[in-house]
């Protein structure tokens, strides 16, 4: 009788969106800990529970916008170098429709979501996608470093720069100004918004 030959097991990919998250909590691990920062003392000035901020940096939960921009602040670090980067500056990057996490906004009920569509190189920039549905929060006031640019696909918005000034903003209109400055979006009307959140961190 032929001994049947040993099949490998082929190695599965794993999955993009959990490469991401996995990718996100180890950054936020390292630099928690060359920071000599303990888990709590983190979570505690982030203003998030420990046994959350753990899933985050162990890849099992993505956290939201709000969440990100605090662990970041408190790190001292921009939110986009916690983000994976690919490992070549000129490989292409391919972000389809359906692809992607969709995070909440903030951590509170009905908020809007957004997603990362590229961070080719996340020291350079990174493109954000929003959702919001009428209705859904769209978060407070924030800041970060690096320079942000808005572009509003569809719906119509309000961008409040603290002591400079308000602006509404249509589909196909846009507006960009330092993460420095304090900055809030409302929502005007009835109809669904979309936004594309160009961030460029600093070098």
């Amino acid at each position: 009788m032929t001994t049947p030959p040993i099949v490998e097991p082929v190695p599965v990919a794993p999955d993009h969106d959990a490469l991401i998250g996995q990718s996100l909590g180890r950054a936020i691990r390292e630099a928690r800990t060359a920071r000599k920062l303990s888990m709590r003392a983190l979570a505690a000035e982030a203003e998030i529970s420990q046994p959350f901020l753990s899933t985050i940096e162990n890849g099992q939960t993505m956290p939201s916008l709000a969440s990100l921009y605090r662990i970041a602040k408190v790190l001292g670090i921009s939110p986009s170098a916690l983000l994976p980067a690919m490992p070549e500056p000129e490989v292409i990057h391919l972000s389809r429709a359906d692809a992607g996490t969709w995070a909440p906004i903030a951590d509170v009920a009905n908020a809007g979501v957004h997603r990362v569509i590229s961070s080719a190189d996340a020291r350079a920039a990174t493109v954000q996608e929003y959702r919001i549905e009428p209705g859904q929060y769209m978060g407070d006031w924030f800041e970060s470093d690096g320079d942000l640019t808005v572009y509003v696909v569809a719906g119509r918005i309000t961008v409040s720069i603290e002591g400079r000034g308000e602006w509404e903003l249509g589909a196909g209109d846009a507006i960009a100004h330092p993460g420095a400055l304090r900055n809030r979006w409302s929502v005007v009307g009835d109809d669904p918004v979309r936004i594309l959140l160009v961030y460029a961190g600093s070098r």
